[in-house]
């Protein structure tokens, strides 16, 4: 089963991914803690630092998903000054930007990893 995958900034200038898992899968309903407390936490950049409920959106399909993301706002990540800001940020010393492709692969990667997670329940 694929998953719904999205990538998003903030206004500060730092990509965002996220990864829907629908009802059943063993991340549904789950926060950072519940994922790491039980040992099924995921590998992606920053570690799991958004975990809420689908919102209605009017797209045609049922809203009752969970949604799982990650920001690339740490130490060694880099303001990316080409997208809309409302604040210039101090730079990390020596932080590198997350690019569209590099959020883009974290996203394909924790996909992967909700598949497995998916398929061992």
């Amino acid at each position: 089963m694929g998953h719904e995958w999205a990538v998003t900034h903030n206004t500060n200038g730092y990509r965002c991914g996220y990864v829907k898992v629908e009802p059943g899968h063993p991340w549904h309903g789950k926060t950072d803690s519940d994922l790491y407390e039980s040992g099924a936490y995921p590998k992606v950049h920053g570690g799991i630092t958004f975990a809420e409920a689908d919102t209605p959106c009017d797209k045609g399909g049922p809203d009752n998903g969970w949604w799982l993301g990650f920001d690339c706002a740490h130490h060694g990540d880099a303001q990316d000054t080409t997208l809309p800001l409302e604040h210039k940020m101090p730079a990390f010393l020596g932080g590198i930007v997350r690019t569209q492709e590099y959020v883009e692969s974290e996203c394909r990667s924790l996909c992967e990893q909700a598949a497995e997670a998916g398929r061992s329940k």
